[in-house]
């Protein structure tokens, strides 16, 4: 099947959800592109924003830290500066008469020790702000927020924050006035996002008045349960994403689950009825990815090799902390000289890599190895263009000017793990020096490729006969009777899964019996 036709208008953008039996994916498109990808596995679930009762399991003075165990296998790291706030303890997490002894000793200026806050064995409220990473535990803080569609309340912080994005002065003033009406208790607060912007007052209201009743019902679990515990679950790819993402300028949403359509049905009515004429329920027999030919450019976001339009080409490496991104010429070689060559496909790469960070979902330390350039007024535009096209990107960002040998330094928040690392494994066969696609995302694309086959078939097939790795095979046998029952059963086709030792994990042959 041919690309699908871009939709029509200026900026159109859909959401594709595709829940299978052991994953759900959701596919952002803008104008017909893949503009975002976010992926949940059983098994692998996202705890950022997870709310849990821990219990400090040890103190570290010398990096001024605590460990905290949550009931997860790696403690989380809680640092003194997610406990004080300008030297003022969050004495509703921490009671008692030393913790506030020790910030009236202590200089505004100058952090309290992290042992005259702490103490092992206590028990604090705290919240994943970062998921654990390879060998590091989730980073977490106890500057508790709670998140919904148009307001994100803090329970410990009492201030009232908007949205810089919403820059109308007349706008700001009638959101503080209609937020200034809720009675907060002692200590806590709000920030309006900017999807509130021109929101009724009544929708506002409704939502604070949902957040802080949910405040009550997780202060009420911490109270009554012994540590360590869940006390409050983020939402899941799909309803999170939906939360943060489906806007009024999203065109339409479209799910291919009976059971994933009513629950968003029954989360917009409760919080957006005005988006539901939005989604709808796709029923086709053609898998919905495939309608939308999606697979091989999702596929394409774990290569290593990035083409550029003119023929030059990315090259990203990723480490545990790092990421460097080489860009070459590749097959361009330009018409006029070597600088221009280097100046358009700079160009191209300073547009491209921010969809890469994007897509990829990289963070902590970034590299950027431009074309080296003579002209200053080059390497100014070739950041400047960066930089622009780095502001579709929520996360936080620090950028350093580019510098006279075309290398640019950046981070970017990195809140948990990359696309990468959650769909594949360390290669056994190069001992770690690269990545393959893990047993179970092989035995799941085996799965959408048996589909597609079927679908495209224009004679009825009745037998399959497909050979995989061992390690395949045991996945897609574990997995079989939720993984092909519904194929066998839509194509009304008898498959057979034969495992072959001398295969590459990644090798797979379908044959007709």
């Amino acid at each position: 099947m041919g690309r699908r036709k871009k939709t029509s208008g200026k900026g159109d953008k859909e959401i594709l959800i595709n829940v299978g039996p052991v994953e759900k994916r959701v596919a952002i498109l803008r104008d017909g592109e893949l503009a975002d990808f976010f992926l949940e596995r059983e098994g692998s679930e996202n705890y950022a924003g997870s709310i849990y009762k821990g219990k400090v399991s040890s103190i570290i003075p010398g990096i001024e830290a605590a460990f905290v165990d949550i009931g997860m296998e790696k403690n989380g790291f809680l640092h003194v500066s997610d406990v004080v706030d300008k030297g003022n303890v969050l004495r509703e997490l921490l009671p008692g008469e030393e913790a506030a002894a020790a910030v009236k000793k202590s200089s505004r200026k100058r952090m309290p020790k992290i042992g005259s806050i702490l103490k092992q064995g206590e028990e604090i409220m705290v919240q994943v702000v970062k998921e654990a990473i390879s060998t590091k535990g989730p980073r977490l803080t106890s500057f508790i927020s709670l998140p919904g569609r148009y307001i994100v309340l803090t329970p410990f912080d009492p201030s009232i924050g908007i949205s810089r994005r919403i820059s109308e002065r007349e706008e700001r003033n009638r959101i503080r006035g209609i937020v200034k009406k809720m009675k907060f208790p002692d200590g806590m607060g709000c920030i309006v996002r900017t999807v509130a912007e021109n929101r009724s007052e009544k929708e506002l209201i409704s939502e604070l008045k949902y957040l802080m009743n949910l405040w009550d019902r997780i202060r009420g679990r911490a109270d009554r349960e012994k540590a360590p515990v869940t006390v409050y679950e983020e939402y899941g790819v799909v309803l999170k994403m939906i939360r943060d993402k489906f806007t009024e300028d999203i065109s339409r949403l479209v799910v291919d689950s009976k059971e994933e359509y009513n629950r968003i049905i029954k989360f917009l009515k409760a919080f957006m009825p005005s988006l539901r004429k939005k989604v709808k329920l796709y029923n086709s027999r053609a898998p919905l990815f495939q309608k939308y030919d999606l697979e091989k450019r999702i596929d394409q976001i774990f290569e290593r090799k990035v083409p550029l339009k003119s023929g030059g080409y990315l090259i990203i490496e990723q480490t545990e902390a790092l990421v460097v991104i080489d860009v070459n010429t590749g097959s361009y070689t330009g018409r006029k000289s070597l600088e221009q060559t280097a100046f358009k496909t700079n160009i191209e790469a300073a547009e491209e890599i921010p969809k890469q960070l994007l897509l990829r979902d990289m963070g902590g330390i970034i590299i950027i190895d431009f074309i080296d350039m003579e002209v200053r007024s080059h390497r100014d535009r070739i950041f400047s263009v960066l930089q622009e096209n780095l502001q579709n990107d929520k996360a936080r960002i620090s950028l350093r000017a580019i510098s006279q040998f075309g290398i640019v330094e950046m981070t970017r928040q990195r809140m948990q793990k990359s696309l990468e690392s959650t769909s594949h494994i360390e290669c056994p066969y190069c001992r770690g020096k690269g990545v393959v696609k893990s047993a179970e995302t092989i035995a799941i694309g085996t799965a959408r490729k048996i589909d597609r086959a079927l679908s495209l078939s224009e004679k009825k097939i009745k037998d399959l006969k497909v050979t995989v790795h061992p390690g395949v095979y045991e996945a897609m046998v574990s997995n079989q009777a939720r993984m092909l029952s519904d194929i066998q059963r839509k194509y009304r086709c008898k498959i057979e899964i034969r495992e072959d030792s001398t295969f590459h994990i990644e090798d797979v042959v379908i044959e007709e019996r």
